[in-house]
This record gives structure tokens, C-alpha cells and sequence, in this order.
């Protein structure tokens, strides 16, 4: 899928990629290369350093981010995943369970948890676009129990247009599920760290957002509710998003300014659906460098210190 705003580069990167099948020995076009390569860099940064708040949410809703499975893959070993609700179901929309944190991150057990996007159709429909039930959110719960109990760090990734909205799952409790998470999260005795990898909508994503560290990468989004909806209801009209979505300072950056995320971790220039190696090495390192920093903490020091966390970023709202 290519965005709107990188058509640009995209056809400089055709142009770039039929010169060379063409060029040969050829010095003239060797040299016409690596002219269209200089325009091609500062092309993109000029597009990515001047990316609206809504275009980074485009970005961050672009299929070929990282998602769930390729950051566990790639920075944990020996995953187990646990299922089921212990009530009604299994929610494919989020999954956990035990892993081991990569030697080179510092080996650290932990329980993982994240939103499951999908990467292929049949995938994406199972977990319902990341837009978990009640069940899945209950589950998520059985896990931070878990981790209480075996004293495990908790590792959260967040990607989610936000919690599932229909008449099922509000018959189910959905409010009451998300709101069970965020009170077992408070009063957890290890380290709870958070990563923001894409979406963060509604409380969706802040069930698995109140935490010791929370980091997001530079393009993702973190919001009480989507720019469209928002617009849907403030201005009557979904099309003025972009203008919404300034409004609702739901950027990284607007978020590292109000205290409410510790690190805004940079993406590769192109975004993360263009150079996704290079974003989940970046997440990958924040996360070994904070849970070794975090573990060993005595547990009643790290709940005081949560709780003051989440005082404070109140006080400076009010500010």
C-alpha cells in the first residue's frame, strides 16, 4: 500500500530501480543514478521530518508495520502462549504468554503481551483487526495475575484501533474487563513496561499502557478516540480528520511533552513499513535496557512509584 504523501518517492524509486536494469557500463547513466539517489534521500527526509499528526497516524496504521508476531520472533526466545478467558472464549485479537527475553537484551524471563493485528487476510479477520472482546481483555488479565505470581516482568505491546465497540461485547463487560486490567496493572508487583508500536486507541490500548516506562515509536499514535470519529462527532464530518487529529495531540511527541510517555524511540527514515528490521532493533534495545534497569526493584517501591507516575501526569494536565 503506498500512502498518498510517498508517491513521490515511490516513483523516484521506480525511475531509480529501471536505470540500473538499463545501465550497464554506462557512465552517463551511472552518473544520472546517483544524481536521482541524492534527490531520492532528501525526498524523504523532507517528507518524513514534516509528517502531520494525521499522516503519522497513517503511518501508523500501514499493514506492513511490525506487528506482534515479528517483534516476538525477533526479540524473545522460547515463547509459550497461553489462551482462553477461563469464562467464555479464546480472543485471537491479543495473545501472551511466557518467553525469554534474546541473550544480547539481557535473557530476562517475562510474560509478553500484545494486540494481533494479523498479517495476512485470514489472520487479520481471526483477531478481529486487533480490536479486542471482553474475553481477550480478561485474558490479558489471567497474565498479569501470572506475572504477579511467578514474578515476571510484564512486556506490553500496543496496537489497536482501539477495544471492540459492538453490542456483544458491551453485554459482556467490556468496560468492566478494561477496567479490571488497569487496576490489576496498578497494583502489580514487577516491572511493567509498555511499548506503543503503532495504534493506540481508546482504551483499547490503555488497558496495556499503565506502566513503569511507556515508549512509542516515532510514527505511532496514542488516543482517546480515531481522528475520524472524533471529527464524526465534534464537526459532523469525518473528512475534516486531519484537523482533528492536530487537535487531539495524540503524537509521540505531543505525548513525550506532557509527560505522559518517558521515550519517543526514532523510526527509519521511510517509517517502519519500509525498514521494519531497523524499527523492532530500536524497540528491541529500549526494552533489554529498561527491564534490566527495572529488575531487582523491590515490588513495593515500583507500585509507589507508578502511582506517583500517573499523579503527576494529572497535575500537569490541570497545569
Amino acid at each position: 500500500m503506498i500512502l498518498e504523501f510517498e508517491r513521490p518517492i515511490k516513483e523516484l524509486e521506480e525511475r531509480i530501480a529501471g536505470l540500473h536494469r538499463l545501465a550497464g557500463e554506462s557512465e552517463g547513466l551511472q552518473a544520472e543514478i546517483s544524481r536521482l539517489e541524492e534527490a531520492l534521500e532528501a525526498a524523504k527526509r523532507r517528507v518524513y521530518s514534516n509528517l502531520s499528526p494525521y499522516q503519522r497516524v497513517q503511518v501508523a496504521r500501514h499493514p506492513a508495520r511490525p506487528n506482534l508476531r515479528a517483534y516476538r520472533d525477533a526479540l524473545t526466545d522460547d515463547f509459550y502462549e497461553l489462551s482462553g478467558d477461563r469464562l467464555h472464549g479464546e480472543d485471537a485479537a491479543v495473545r501472551g504468554g511466557f518467553a525469554r527475553l534474546k541473550p544480547s537484551l539481557g535473557g530476562h524471563p517475562i510474560v509478553l503481551i500484545g494486540h494481533d493485528k494479523g498479517a495476512d487476510v485470514k489472520t487479520r479477520v481471526a483477531g478481529n483487526f486487533g480490536m479486542a472482546h471482553p474475553e481477550g481483555y480478561r485474558k490479558v488479565k489471567r497474565f498479569y495475575e501470572l506475572a504477579a505470581r511467578f514474578g515476571l516482568p510484564i512486556v506490553l505491546l500496543v496496537d489497536t484501533p482501539g477495544a471492540f465497540a459492538g453490542r456483544q461485547a458491551e453485554e459482556r463487560g467490556q468496560a468492566w474487563a478494561i477496567s479490571d486490567d488497569l487496576m490489576a496493572l496498578s497494583r502489580a508487583p514487577v516491572p511493567v513496561v509498555s511499548f506503543v508500536i503503532g495504534e493506540g486507541g481508546s482504551g483499547g490500548a490503555l488497558a496495556m499502557c499503565l506502566a513503569d516506562y511507556v515508549g512509542m515509536l516515532e510514527n505511532s499514535y496514542l488516543s482517546v478516540i480515531a481522528p475520524e470519529a472524533c471529527a464524526s462527532i465534534i464537526f459532523r464530518d469525518p473528512s475534516r480528520a486531519a484537523e482533528a487529529a492536530e487537535a487531539l495531540k495524540l503524537t509521540a511527541r505531543d505525548l513525550k511533552d506532557h509527560g505522559i510517555v518517558d521515550e519517543v524511540l526514532p523510526e527509519p527514515l521511510g517509517g517502519a513499513h519500509n525498514e521494519p528490521e531497523d524499527a523492532i532493533e530500536t524497540v528491541g534495545n529500549a526494552l533489554g535496557r529498561v527491564v534490566s534497569g527495572l529488575t531487582g526493584t523491590d515490588p513495593e517501591t515500583l507500585i509507589a512509584s507508578r502511582h506517583d507516575r500517573y499523579r503527576r501526569i494529572g497535575e500537569r494536565a490541570i497545569q
